[in-house]
């Protein structure tokens, strides 16, 4: 089947030959694709760095915040010895993360109190002011208050302090709130559950697709490269880890065809090329599946450069020919490929082989992997 055009529209879809419809794309549309990506990739990785770095900011500014207060219950019971007298609670509670020393815990004058029963030693009422020597972190002083011939309750407490803050007066021990860095965290985690999930099927996903580039080593090794798509295809489901639906066959000369039919899909640009210079890509294609399977290649890193399709029926073969009019200085030549199977298309599956090393005797190709690189393959003929 004949390659396309120059003149062919190369956005969007096309028609090769009035057959099946291919998608068409210039050069630039995947280099600007791959920028983008990365681009994309950076600004999301800033993006989840400075989210981080903000959470944890937040979670340590809050775990440093100092948190005491003190409160009064209701009437805790009557006085026995006198009807008048009545027992009250206060609760003074240290709730954040550093131990706060000399509180005090200043009463209205009018009050008239002494204290009956602590949980802490070294609790005293002096002047109207509850001295307590030391509260350490996440815990709570109870004192029962013998309060004479008034009523009492949180607003007849003042103000309670230490010496590194000044804190708060409840109405109730409900109105006392949990630790904030505790808080932040399990918040924190709660909403971070979604994302640490996602992240972590990244990384299960990751490892699993190096596994399988383990597994396609030897496809690698070959020249063919960017195969994440394929590693979760039906495609791949046809072929073993050594096998690939196309491999590099033969590398001739236009020279070498003289005298001969010119290759399939070649004689619209026959005459371009050059006799000496020009050489022509030899695939084969190995449909193994159960449907048709079209292939699309075109030479990656040159402009405009014609695709060539061949639609292979179930369970054949049949070749497609890549024409290369200048052979770079670096020898090394790049085709993409895309595959479709079953109205599925994979795309941007390239083949590096270095033309370099290239010596043709005959009409067969045998392949010598030479200092495999990812991405690269250099191929003897012999």
């Amino acid at each position: 089947m004949a390659g396309l055009s120059a003149g062919h529209t190369i956005c969007g879809i096309v028609r090769i030959n009035g057959g099946m419809p291919v998608p068409e794309r210039k050069k630039r549309y995947s280099s600007f694709t791959v920028c983008q990506q990365m681009l994309i990739d950076i600004i999301e990785e800033i993006s989840v760095g400075t989210v981080i770095v903000l959470v944890s900011s937040l979670i340590a500014w809050l775990y440093h915040i100092r948190q005491l207060y003190a409160t009064a219950p209701v009437l805790f019971q009557n006085a026995s010895e006198g009807k008048d007298d009545a027992i009250y609670q206060i609760i003074v509670s240290n709730r954040g993360n550093q131990v706060e020393e000399n509180v005090r815990v200043e009463l209205d004058p009018s009050v008239s109190a002494e204290i009956v029963a602590a949980n802490l030693s070294g609790v005293v009422l002096e002047n109207s002011v509850i001295r307590i020597e030391r509260i350490h972190k996440k815990q709570e002083v109870n004192l029962l208050l013998r309060v004479k011939n008034a009523r009492f309750d949180f607003s007849k407490i003042l103000s309670v302090s230490s010496n590194e803050t000044t804190g708060k007066i409840c109405k109730s021990p409900r109105d006392i709130p949990f630790n904030y860095g505790i808080s932040a965290l399990v918040v924190s985690v709660l909403i971070g559950i979604f994302p640490i999930l996602y992240y972590a099927g990244q990384v299960v996903e990751y490892i699993d697709d190096r596994f399988e580039e383990k597994n396609l080593k030897a496809v690698s090794n070959q020249g063919w490269s960017n195969l994440d798509d394929y590693q979760e295809s039906d495609l791949r489901q046809s072929y073993s880890d050594n096998e690939f639906p196309v491999r590099l066959v033969g590398i001739k000369k236009k020279a070498d065809y003289s005298g001969t039919a010119i290759p399939a899909g070649l004689k619209d640009i026959w005459n371009q090329l050059d006799e000496k210079k020009s050489v022509l890509l030899k695939y084969e294609i190995n449909n193994k599946t159960a449907s048709d399977l079209g292939v699309l290649a075109f030479r990656k890193g040159v402009r405009n450069a014609m695709p060539f399709y061949r639609n292979v029926s179930p369970l054949s073969k049949e070749t497609i020919f890549i024409p290369v009019k200048t052979v770079p200085a670096s020898g090394i030549v790049r085709t993409e490929f895309m595959f479709r199977l079953n109205d599925e298309w994979l795309d941007r599956i390239d083949h590096s082989v270095n033309t370099g090393t290239l010596k043709e005797a005959t009409g067969h190709l045998k392949q010598t992997v030479i200092n495999p690189k990812p991405g690269k393959s250099q191929v003897a003929l012999q």
